[in-house]
């Protein structure tokens, strides 16, 4: 899979995550909650992810980038 797509869609997720907790609504795609939980199984809220996933992080961990490349195969 490209390695630019997963940076982007992960960045996205980031996004879609400042806008949920800035109380907008989040652009298409999912937030980066959405893909902590389901990697990891971690309930974090929105600052905490922010603060802790940054799109390197996301992509180098290899829970987490195989949940980006299903959600980026299937959109």
């Amino acid at each position: 899979m490209n390695e630019r797509a997963i940076v982007v869609f992960a960045t996205d997720a980031r996004i879609n995550e400042r806008l949920v907790a800035r109380g907008m609504d989040p652009m298409e795609g999912p937030c980066l909650t959405e893909i902590v939980h389901e990697a990891t199984g971690e309930k974090l809220t929105s600052r905490d992810a922010l603060r802790l996933w940054h799109p390197e992080r996301l992509v180098e961990d290899p829970r987490v980038r195989a949940v980006l490349e299903r959600r980026l195969a299937a959109s």
